[in-house]
């Protein structure tokens, strides 16, 4: 059940879970099941990578147990089993209380119902669980639910582009909001196949979707290349004003940022850097867009030297896998570079490329790749053919939260198949 399925499908889904449940009249012992109010969560919670995510955290429970997962049409999921216990399920079920952290829905500080998850022991609540399938079922089946699950759907990017005139509003938008809550942190990893992975550093990095939706909501930031980078080069002074001003902990650790050229060569990046030197700091990697290099290789030049003459690692971001075998890590002077993580790479790797591929991972150093953008399984599968050892994504969330949760942070990560 990954990926979109067209709604007349995901309405038959739900009929067939519907007969699933009323066949089971007869055989509730031992059976358990949770719906997981997925449609609740905010838009920005509820994108392709989410739900995929979301679904891959019950392939341990489905293939241990006797257990199915049904994907409904405004996207909740229901988990039945046979066997298991409530603990044994909650194990998922926390692993997406991790990955939906931020969302308002799990806040439950004043002690409400759980509004994330349902839970049904089918030996004593039956009735209940045939009762709200029922419900699930009518309401897929009744036009008004088609709009309903169109609007519950991930978001798609808004067709209207930031034009200069809205771009001054952007920056004014910007200027006076607190931007603290919209800082994120994702972990890069070393892992190895079937071990655990191992956090490396933190990138700390400002969501310019998530930043869209917040400030300008019905724009699509990412419509002028132009437009955008002058966008993010407002984000970078932001980003640095307030690391300096809040002295996140962050910063004691290892840590990567994500910056332009120019903010590299400004001011506020020395003011920054003279922080930094002031007090504890682990080691600090500076990323730079492949694109922003392009467009000045002086500056480039002038911000590596700079960069490393000041003890901060450089990597290259902003790669394609076809523009790995042009690259010349060592020659043009940057310790790490970044490749994005798609199904075209997967397809590429597969066929007469496989080789070629391994070849250039090995020459620019296995542990100097980072696979970033990994949102499943054979992103992990890939890389480690090809050698890589390093990864960054929404899936590797989910594996380092695993490791989190057991006792002495061991883990018996998912296969990466």
């Amino acid at each position: 059940m990954r990926g979109q399925q067209p709604a007349s499908a995901m309405a038959r889904q739900e009929q067939i879970l519907l007969e699933y449940v009323q066949r089971l009249d007869r055989y509730r012992e031992g059976r358990r099941a949770v719906h997981l109010h997925l449609s609740r969560l905010r838009p920005h919670h509820r994108r392709n990578h989410h739900l995929r995510i979301a679904a891959t955290t019950f392939d341990r429970p489905i293939k241990k147990f006797d257990g199915g997962l049904f994907r409904l049409t405004n996207n909740d999921m229901i988990f039945m089993t046979k066997g298991a216990t409530v603990a044994d399920i909650d194990e998922a079920v926390l692993r997406l209380r991790y990955l939906f952290d931020e969302d308002p829905i799990m806040n439950r500080g004043d002690g409400s119902e759980d509004r994330f998850c349902t839970w049904y022991d089918l030996e004593t609540d039956y009735p209940a669980f045939l009762a709200a399938i029922e419900m699930v079922a009518a309401a897929a089946r009744k036009p008004a639910a088609a709009s309903e699950s169109s609007a519950a759907k991930p978001e798609q990017p808004p067709d209207r582009p930031l034009d200069s005139a809205h771009l001054a509003q952007m920056e004014k938008a910007l200027a006076s909001a607190d931007l603290s809550g919209q800082l994120r942190r994702q972990s890069i990893c070393f892992m190895l196949p079937g071990g655990a992975p191992k956090a490396l550093f933190q990138e700390l990095f400002f969501s310019i979707a998530d930043l869209g939706r917040a400030i300008m909501p019905g724009f699509n930031l990412l419509a002028s290349r132009w437009l955008f980078q002058h966008l993010t080069e407002i984000l970078d002074s932001r980003m640095l004003a307030l690391l300096t001003r809040r002295d996140d902990p962050t910063l004691a650790t290892n840590f990567s940022l994500n910056l332009n050229i120019a903010t590299v060569l400004a001011p506020e990046f020395q003011e920054f850097d003279e922080l930094l030197r002031a007090g504890e700091r682990g080691a600090a990697a500076i990323e730079l867009q492949q694109i922003d290099v392009l467009a000045d290789l002086g500056s480039f030049l002038f911000a590596r030297d700079f960069l490393k003459d000041n003890g901060y690692r450089v990597c290259l971001d902003g790669l394609r896998h076809f523009a790995l075998p042009l690259l010349d890590r060592e020659r043009i002077g940057v310790d790490l570079v970044k490749v994005q993580w798609g199904r075209d790479l997967a397809d590429y790797a597969a066929g007469d490329h496989a080789m070629q591929l391994k070849d250039v991972v090995e020459r620019i150093g296995r542990d100097r790749v980072i696979l970033c953008h990994c949102d499943s399984p054979d992103a992990v599968r890939v890389g480690a053919e090809l050698g890589i050892t390093m990864y960054q994504g929404f899936y590797i969330d989910t594996l380092v939260q695993d490791t989190a949760m057991l006792p002495g942070g061991q883990t018996r990560p998912r296969a990466a198949s």
